[in-house]
């Protein structure tokens, strides 16, 4: 198993070859690598990218509506305030809802008074908790998608974007 004192053994050979194999592959850089690029990018607001994604978070989806209007430039900006309007969106709309049922004269008063206010509680503690996190994974230069939310911000950052400027190649 340990080969030869000399350099010689087969697994070692075979080891070398596997080597120059992956020399004629090129190197792909991970997703995560390739997205972190986007945080460096310019924005629209002349702040910096990881600011500005977490400005789109601080008044949950008021702040990621009016960054998502305005930011054109910086991709991971604009999937940071999509997905701002997506969820905290979203989680307002499920506490007017639930809050809406609660004003019903008897059944929200009296019939459905307790599941209604633990279910106002959930949402509020996870909308607090969330909004914590993402902020903070926003500062962080973090591309987090949240499992559902995530995938439609992604196409929303996408659409109405400026394209960056292509320069034109040198002519002779």
């Amino acid at each position: 198993l340990g080969g030869s004192p000399y350099g010689y053994s087969p697994f070692g050979q075979q080891q070398q070859q596997q080597q120059q194999q992956q020399h004629y592959y090129t190197y792909q850089p991970p997703a995560s690598v390739a997205r972190a690029a986007s945080v460096l990018d310019p924005t629209a607001l002349k702040m910096e990218a990881r600011s500005e994604a977490l400005l789109s978070y601080l008044f949950w989806f008021f702040s990621g509506l009016f960054i998502f209007l305005v930011e054109r430039r910086n991709r991971f900006v604009r999937f940071h305030a999509a997905q701002s309007i997506l969820w905290f969106g979203g989680l307002t709309l499920v506490f007017a809802v639930v809050r809406a049922i609660g004003l019903i004269p008897v059944l929200g008063s009296i019939i459905l008074a307790l599941p209604i206010s633990c279910a106002t509680g959930v949402i509020l503690v996870v909308g607090g908790l969330s909004w914590l996190f993402l902020m903070v994974m926003a500062y962080r230069g973090s591309y987090l998608k949240l499992p559902v939310v995530g995938d439609y911000a992604e196409r929303l950052a996408t659409l109405f974007m400026k394209k960056p400027a292509q320069s034109l190649p040198p002519t002779a």
